[in-house]
C-alpha cells in the first residue's frame, strides 16, 4: 500500500489491525512505518525519487496522526504507569524530519510520561523558552542529518546553562545510530532508539 501509494487502503489497514489488536502501536511504528522511511528503495531518476520520498512521508504522517487515539488508549490501558516527569521533545534548526520525533512522542506518552512536542525546525532561541517554560526533566533530541548534529550540541551546551544538573539529555535518531560516538561528542547523557529504550529509563537503567 505504502508502495501503490495508496492512503485510503493504507490508513483502513492499520485502522482494522488496531481495531483487531492484530498489532500495536509500538510494532507498528518500529516494525513497519520506520523501515518503510529508512529502507525505501527508489530506482528512478533523482528528482522522482526525491517527490516519491516526500509522498512516502506524507502517507506515514497520516498514519501516526491517525493513530494518537490507540495511542490513548494504550496510555489508559497502562494507568499505574502514568508519571509526572515531563519530556520535551525537539529537532534541532533545520532538521526537517520530524516523524521520528513524532513516534517518540508517542513511545512517551504510551509510557506514561506528560510529552511537550514541538517539531522540527527549532530554533535555539525557541527551545531555550520551552525549556524555561516547561521545566522539564528530560529533553529528547532528534537528530536524522548529520549536518545537524553541530548545531544539536549548540543546543545541549545552552540548556546546561540554563538547567544544569536538573535536566537529562536523550538523542536519537539516525545521525546517532550511524555514529556510535555521536551520542557523547554532542554531550548528551543517554541515546535512545527504541521503546524499551525508554521503559528502561523508567527503570533507572
Amino acid at each position: 500500500m505504502l508502495e501503490s501509494e495508496d492512503r485510503f487502503e493504507l490508513l483502513r489497514f492499520v485502522r482494522t489491525n488496531l481495531d483487531t489488536g492484530a498489532i500495536d502501536i509500538v510494532t507498528l511504528y518500529a516494525e513497519l512505518l520506520t523501515p518503510s522511511l529508512n529502507d525505501m528503495v527508489c530506482d528512478e531518476d533523482p528528482d522522482t525519487c526525491i517527490w516519491r520520498e516526500h509522498i512516502r512521508s506524507c502517507l506515514v504522517r497520516s498514519v501516526v496522526e491517525s493513530c494518537y487515539p490507540y495511542v490513548l488508549a494504550e496510555l489508559e490501558r497502562r494507568a499505574e504507569d502514568r508519571t509526572a516527569e515531563k519530556v520535551l521533545v525537539v529537532c534541532p534548526t533545520e532538521e526537517y524530519h520530524e516523524i521520528g520525533a513524532r513516534m517518540v512522542s508517542d513511545f512517551f506518552t504510551i509510557a506514561g510520561y506528560d510529552v511537550k512536542f514541538i517539531g522540527a525546525d527549532t530554533p535555539r532561541q525557541v527551545i531555550r523558552s520551552a525549556v524555561r517554560e516547561v521545566r522539564p526533566k528530560y529533553l529528547a533530541m532528534s537528530v536524522t542529518n548529520h549536518y545537524n548534529l553541530f548545531d544539536a550540541k549548540q543546543i545541549i551546551a545552552m540548556v546546561r546553562l540554563e538547567l544544569g544538573e536538573g535536566i537529562r539529555i536523550l538523542v536519537g535518531g539516525n545521525a546517532f545510530k550511524r555514529n556510535p560516538c555521536a551520542a557523547k561528542e554532542v554531550g548528551a547523557d543517554m541515546e535512545l532508539q527504541t521503546f524499551e529504550d525508554i521503559l528502561r529509563l523508567r527503570e533507572g537503567a
